[in-house]
């Protein structure tokens, strides 16, 4: 903390040699601080239905990132989640423009203070690693790693899961042709909850098969199969999941980012010998309309882990719209409407929540902005296996200061 404060004090002064832009790294993009402070209200910190708590949240994120050679932005985003089989949320594209070699390293830690329930104060870190090599005659690696110790979001009647996770996973592949390459991921997640949850504990092991075709510039047809072994480590929940995609990506001007795959997910349960298949697809859209006016669309179906009562998985159908519009070329506003329905396999449930939170932005220079946003989450539930506190509404308002070089 002394220290990136330190850095953030020193880059834009002069007086100081030791510490100057040069010697950081700074300059040549190698070395990038950066710290956010949020402070949240909520009317609903326990999100329960009857019986709300509100309270104050303090989030501050001191953090920094390092890429070799230098860059102005960060080089990957790994988007992981625990209940995800394979611990991958999102398809991840390979960038198009990498040199010979590629290093990065990030460390972002949070710390969360809570006004009244001082109890659940918190501090969770988040720890990335990544190195990619291309070869010539267009064979390339990439080598990468994520480290999480957080928790999860409340769930009803009980408190936040704490667990830490590690995901390990190797990219190799190999331009065949002008237009095609071929690509395969091998991947390892490791779960680990705390001793209150053992019935979480995991590991998946997990290989993915890509083959891209380049129909035209920036256009590229592909399909996709991946086989994911979910183990875990103390109940009887082993199951296997296989999953097929055809899909196409579009980037073809400035204007428009394209990505839409379509497909089928078979979910193998090992201890009833039960077989589910179903429609599995990931899409998103970002469209400039005008030089001030965005829109961006993601929609998803995919399987999700569970341990809630005797349920083995969940799938969860989701879509989000965003536009974003800029008044000035500093202040800027969105709105993002969301929706999603999770469907309990082996109980009677099925949860629909839908999400609203309209934004107000800042930007004082290109390191440093903020924003004020209100976010209004309803959760409906249906079905025999849900409690009093399944179904919840909240109200909640964020203030973000974000700086960063």
């Amino acid at each position: 903390m002394v220290c990136g404060l330190l850095i953030l004090a020193t880059a834009t002064s002069g007086w100081c040699s030791l510490f100057s832009r040069e010697t950081l790294g700074i300059e040549s993009g190698v070395v990038h601080p950066f710290i956010k402070v949020d402070g949240e209200y909520t009317d609903n910190l326990f999100a329960t239905n009857g019986n709300e708590e509100e309270d104050y949240v303090s989030y501050v994120s001191p953090g920094f990132w390092l890429a070799l050679p230098g860059s102005d932005t960060e080089v990957i985003n790994l988007a992981t989640m625990s209940s995800a089989p394979g611990g991958m949320a999102q398809t991840r594209f390979q960038a198009e423009d990498m040199g010979r070699f590629q290093t990065y390293l990030k460390y972002a830690p949070t710390f969360e203070n809570y006004a009244d329930f001082d109890e659940r104060d918190f501090t969770s870190h988040q720890f990335d690693a990544y190195a990619a090599f291309n070869l010539a005659g267009g064979l390339s690696f990439e080598l990468m790693d994520q480290y999480k110790d957080n928790r999860d979001g409340v769930e009803e009647e009980t408190d936040s899961a704490e667990y830490t996770n590690n995901l390990v996973g190797l990219t190799t592949s190999y331009a065949i042709t002008d237009k095609m390459k071929a690509r395969v991921d091998v991947g390892y997640y490791d779960v680990n909850y705390d001793s209150k949850n053992p019935e979480k504990d995991r590991e998946d092991t997990s290989v993915t098969g890509y083959l891209f075709f380049e129909v035209r510039p920036k256009t590229n047809l592909f399909g996709e199969v991946t086989h994911v072994d979910i183990d875990y480590d103390s109940v009887d929940r082993d199951s296997e999941e296989i999953k097929a995609y055809g899909g196409v990506t579009y980037n073809a001007t400035d204007r428009i980012d394209a990505m839409l795959k379509v497909g089928m997910m078979r979910k193998d349960i090992d201890a009833i010998d039960q077989t589910d298949d179903t429609i599995s697809m990931e899409g998103s859209l970002s469209y400039d309309l005008t030089a001030r006016v965005n829109l961006s669309a993601t929609a998803n179906r995919l399987n999700k882990e569970t341990t809630t009562g005797n349920s083995r998985y969940v799938t969860e159908t989701g879509t989000s719209l965003t536009g974003s519009y800029l008044l000035t070329d500093r202040v800027s506003t969105s709105l993002m409407l969301s929706f999603r329905d999770e469907e309990y396999d082996g109980i009677d449930r099925d949860d629909t929540t839908v999400t609203a939170s309209p934004q107000v932005s800042y930007t004082f220079n290109n390191n440093f902005f903020a924003s004020l946003s209100y976010s209004y989450t309803d959760r409906d539930v249906d079905g025999n296996d849900v409690t009093d506190s399944s179904a919840y509404t909240e109200n909640s308002v964020m203030v973000s200061v974000t700086a960063s070089l």
